[in-house]
């Protein structure tokens, strides 16, 4: 019965401090959008600043192995939601994401803040105007992130990733570089962070906010070597996910036997 109540307890303290923190960053994002428009590198460094906070109010730390880019395309497994936050916090950055999240109550609009690209990728014009407004973020500079296996998993496997989704890259000829991401739950698993399949939101983020202590483990590796063939850059840079994803569980196996 204490336990319960201590985790109803730490559900409402964190999520108290979370609106709040969405509050502010509303707020903030107003003030300078009534002065004109907002350029995208305002939006990363807001969103940079809000992830930040986020995580912090929700009591779920972030660590980092590897150099953050700030160019080109990153590529990552993805999980939950909280990958969003995680990559944010640790370095600017803009996101792809489906284009059915702006129409989310409430967090579709913070999306718009951020400066995500939504893509319709069922509609073929869609997905080329998608894929040509990253092609502008990536050519002044902005760093993007985008998860191309096209949804999220339980973390039991990676996905293939879809050739499409690098074109851009090739355009902008900018750099790919291969990322990860992997999660520890002090009384949990990372299967309670991971929000897939036919998972409803509400309930989901209910559970995770009353965890005692969640630790996101983000890793960059190398830039890929250059290719203008989307389909061999793409085999390349998902065993490259693998093997880091690989190597976060390992590491994750090792420090909880110790």
């Amino acid at each position: 019965m204490i336990e319960f109540s201590s985790r109803q307890f730490r559900k409402v303290r964190r999520l108290a401090k979370f609106a709040a923190v969405l509050l502010r960053a509303r707020a903030e994002f107003r003030r300078l959008e009534a002065q004109g428009p907002v350029a995208i590198a305002t939006r990363v460094r807001l969103l940079q600043e809000w992830c930040g906070d986020s995580l912090a109010s929700l009591g779920i730390q972030v660590e980092v192995e590897g150099t953050p880019p700030n160019h080109g395309l990153l590529l990552s497994n993805h999980l939950s939601y909280l990958d969003i936050l995680a990559y944010s916090s640790v370095t600017l950055c803009a996101f792809v994401s489906k284009a059915e999240v702006a129409t989310w109550p409430f967090f579709g609009q913070y999306a718009v803040y951020g400066g995500t690209i939504f893509i319709q990728r069922q509609e073929r014009s869609a997905a080329r105007r998608g894929n040509q407004e990253v092609v502008e973020y990536l050519r002044q500079g902005v760093p993007v992130v985008l998860f191309p296996e096209g949804t999220t998993t339980d973390g039991s496997h990676i996905l293939r990733f879809h050739p499409s989704m690098l074109q851009p890259a090739i355009d902008a000829a900018v750099a790919v570089t291969p990322c990860a991401v992997a999660y520890e739950v002090s009384d949990g698993s990372e299967k309670d962070v991971a929000w897939w399949g036919e998972m409803t939101l509400a309930p989901h983020a209910w559970n995770l906010v009353g965890k005692k202590s969640i630790r996101a483990k983000v890793v960059f590796g190398e830039p890929l070597t250059r290719s203008s063939n989307r389909k061999v850059m793409s085999g390349a840079a998902r065993q490259r996910v693998v093997d880091l994803r690989t190597r976060l569980v390992n590491s994750r196996s090792v420090e909880s036997n110790q």
